[in-house]
């Protein structure tokens, strides 16, 4: 029997419910009220917009918080601890072993970067890395706004992956400019999209800003995505070096992103063979750890948790600007 999830004003006990004995005094929760964001919780019991207060999605996974724009939620332990953890998450199914993890970082006070897995009946699997932007508060709203997107996408037709992950973007795009034109507070929000859906060892992508994906094949790193942003343009005309963008203004300068009315989303396709290894990026970690540096790493091992780790301390030791988060996925068909 599956566990109900519970509401973050149970899991808190903070009396602001509608009735509750704070509610008069601290207004009710926004999270108890408002029903913008029902079904974001995987489609299961949804407890409205529970995230949009305690930063999880009501089973205790820590995932990011909009509370910093709730005064009465910023001096609260679970938001201090939402806020201060990090997590990872791993899955060894069919073909596909995977490991997921995010990190604040060493600077930043928020964790704007989110990952999502989902794997559907018929086995096949999807998981994306996005990268909130517009300050801390907006940016976690953007970046869940797509999570809540992801979570409810049905399975894909067989033949239709390109076509309905661009569809995705393009209507999560539309619905975070629409958020943002009804509250100040959140114009200006959005989140970078890199999502791969993995079908019989065809893996399929949507791309949007400058979350990145490569595949690791035979010792060899291959970038897959072009990052969609002024540094790349740089790199490209040899105004600056690979190891300059991490500090280099250019690097948050991006062509795309949904919320801001984007062109036209990057698809793709690309056939895995046998070892495989398949890593989504956000820029918090791509910046900072270089092309020969992760090569060298999964020369030493391809053990997907402890590889992640590695990389990760290595881009924690450049300094740790922005949130990082990872995808490593192999592929090992029988």
């Amino acid at each position: 029997m599956q566990k109900l999830k519970v509401n973050c004003w149970e899991y808190k006990k903070c009396g602001r419910e509608p009735g509750g004995r704070n509610a008069d005094k601290d207004g009710v929760c926004p999270a108890a009220a408002d029903d913008t964001f029902n079904t974001f919780n995987n489609g299961i019991n949804a407890g409205r917009s529970c995230w949009l207060v305690a930063g999880t999605f009501c089973d205790h996974k820590i995932m990011g918080t909009f509370a910093e724009k709730i005064d009465t939620c910023k001096n609260c332990s679970f938001y201090k601890k939402v806020q201060e953890e990090e997590h990872a998450f791993d899955t060894a199914e069919g073909d596909i072993t995977l490991h997921a993890a995010t990190h604040i970082g060493y600077v930043k006070k928020a964790n704007e970067d989110r990952y999502y897995v989902k794997r559907f009946h018929d086995n096949t699997l999807l998981f994306a890395v996005a990268d909130g932007l517009g300050g801390q508060a907006a940016g976690d709203y953007a970046a869940e706004i797509l999570r809540g997107k992801l979570a409810n996408l049905p399975l894909i037709p067989e033949g239709k992956e390109q076509e309905v992950l661009a569809a995705l973007a393009v209507d999560t795009d539309r619905f975070i400019l629409e958020a943002g034109a009804k509250d100040e507070q959140l114009e200006g929000m959005g989140t970078t999209l890199l999502c791969v859906f993995i079908r019989d060892g065809l893996a399929s992508w949507v791309h949007v800003g400058d979350s990145r994906l490569s595949v690791y094949r035979k010792g060899v790193l291959n970038q897959l995505t072009q990052d969609q942003n002024l540094a790349r343009y740089l790199v490209e005309e040899g105004e600056i070096a690979p190891e300059e963008v991490a500090d280099h203004y250019s690097r948050n300068i991006l062509d795309q992103a949904l919320g801001s009315a984007m062109d036209k989303p990057e698809t793709g396709s690309v056939k895995l063979e046998r070892g495989d290894i398949l890593m989504l990026s956000t820029d918090g970690f791509h910046n900072l750890v270089l092309p020969g540096q992760i090569v060298s790493v999964l020369q030493d091992s391809t053990e997907l948790e402890s590889t992640a780790n590695s990389l990760i301390k290595i881009a924690l030791k450049r300094g740790g600007m922005d949130n990082i988060t990872l995808i490593m996925a192999k592929y090992f068909p029988d």
